[in-house]
């Protein structure tokens, strides 16, 4: 798969991106500020709603590749 947001995005949406524990054990919601789907949205040339999904499928393909290094 071609990540073409993630490379886009700063060091702190990088961590946030790939992150499914939040403190204490609990599990973490990713949600994008939306002042990242708007910058990302200019620099893409597509709508928020695109974006955003771009979003959730590049994290879903990063967190398979993440879970199939640690096996």
């Amino acid at each position: 798969m071609e990540l073409r947001a993630y490379f886009l995005l700063s060091t702190r949406s990088r961590r946030a991106i790939v992150k499914t524990k939040g403190r204490f054990g609990r599990s973490y919601q990713y949600s994008p500020r939306g002042n990242l789907l708007d910058r990302l949205s200019r620099e893409l040339g597509a709508s928020r709603e695109q974006v955003y999904s771009l979003l959730m499928q590049e994290r879903e393909y990063l967190l398979n590749q993440q879970n199939l290094r640690q096996k």
